[in-house]
Formats: structure tokens, C-alpha cells, sequence
């Protein structure tokens, strides 16, 4: 009893600095390395900060460099209703951003479903971005391939400047050179466009593409 006393009393201690530190981490496996001022959390884990709840199997935080490192099955949700699925992901408690590593599946609040890889997730200015090519798809099943992307969390604002193409539930194709999509409004406005259309009686509208 006494031994099963003196784990309570230091997890609960354990969890207090990390609270005190803006962030909250609990698990059902718990390893402290004094040395290196690491901590290692398994199973089950839930890290919880005042712009995010995230969900993994297995964490490591460095107390020294404010950074927590995330592998296994993550789950990251922010306070906008914006979901992200990753394997790999790392979070600095200083700068407050949230990174993944590799293929990475983000869901907006307005249930647009995008497939990229290397995520940046920048909490304090409230944008998610990504350098590496992507591919988004919307509720009625039109995809928009991007070369990188820049998404407004606060204003459901995709921007992405390069190569953009847009293939419809119809097979039409559209290219443009930058492109703006509100998914809340569901508008899309581009530049340069160049249309291949496979229906004859299809009209081009300027929003609405989608």
C-alpha cells in the first residue's frame, strides 16, 4: 500500500508542473529520465493545452526544450473542430506549433478531407500549412490537387499559390496558377484559369466551381 501511496502523490506532482507549463499530459505508463530530463508516456496517452487535445500511444517530453515528440496512431483536435491523423508529430510548448511528420490526413471543421504529408500547425496565428503536395476533396467528391497549401483555421480559408487542379464529380478538369477556397461559403475563386470539359452544357461559373 504504502509503495502504490508514493506513485499517486508523484504522478499527480509530476502533473502539476507540466499544468503549470500550459500543458497536460497523462498516460497509464509513465518513465522519468532525471538525467536527461525526459519523460516518456505510453499508452493511452492524452495531451491536453489551452488550443488542443491530443491522443497518442506513445509520447516523450523534454522538459529542457519545452518539446514533446508523438508517435502511433495520433489523433489532434483544436478548438475550431479541425482533426488531424498522424503517425509521427512533434510539439514545441514555447512556440506553441504542432508539426507531422509523413502522410498526414486533416479533416476541417466543414468535413473537407485533405491528404499531404508535413503539416505545420501554427496555434498562436491560427493557420495549418504544408509545403509538400496534397490533395483535397470536398463533401460532393471534387478533388483540388495542391502544391503546398495555407489553411486559416479561424476563417475556413484554404489559399495555395503554384499548380492547382481542380478535377470535379464530373471529370472536368481545371487548372489555375493560385486559388482561394472558402469552405464555409463553398466558393473557390482562381487565377489563370484553363478548363477541360467533358459535358458540353456545362457552364463555368466564377464561384461555386465546386
Amino acid at each position: 500500500m504504502k509503495n502504490k501511496f508514493f506513485i499517486i502523490i508523484f504522478v499527480v506532482s509530476l502533473f502539476s508542473r507540466l499544468i503549470a507549463e500550459e500543458i497536460n499530459i497523462e498516460a497509464k505508463n509513465i518513465t522519468i529520465d532525471k538525467n536527461q530530463q525526459l519523460t516518456i508516456f505510453k499508452d493511452n496517452v492524452i495531451v491536453k493545452n489551452i488550443n488542443q487535445k491530443i491522443t497518442s500511444n506513445y509520447a516523450e517530453f523534454d522538459k529542457k526544450n519545452q518539446e514533446l515528440v508523438l508517435k502511433d496512431n495520433i489523433f489532434a483536435e483544436d478548438n475550431f473542430n479541425n482533426i488531424i491523423k498522424a503517425e509521427h508529430a512533434q510539439y514545441n510548448n514555447i512556440k506553441n506549433i504542432f508539426k507531422t511528420f509523413g502522410p498526414t490526413h486533416l479533416i476541417t471543421s466543414e468535413k473537407y478531407s485533405l491528404q499531404g504529408a508535413d503539416l505545420n500547425f501554427d496555434n498562436k496565428n491560427k493557420i495549418i500549412k504544408s509545403n509538400q503536395n496534397s490533395v483535397l476533396e470536398d463533401l460532393s467528391g471534387n478533388k483540388i490537387y495542391l502544391e503546398n497549401f495555407e489553411y486559416l483555421a479561424n476563417e475556413n480559408i484554404f489559399k495555395s499559390v503554384g499548380y492547382v487542379k481542380i478535377i470535379d464529380k464530373n471529370d472536368n478538369t481545371y487548372e489555375f496558377n493560385q486559388i482561394y477556397i472558402d469552405t464555409k461559403k463553398k466558393e473557390v475563386l482562381g487565377t489563370d484559369i484553363k478548363a477541360f470539359l467533358n459535358q458540353e452544357d456545362f457552364k463555368i461559373s466564377k464561384k461555386n466551381i465546386l
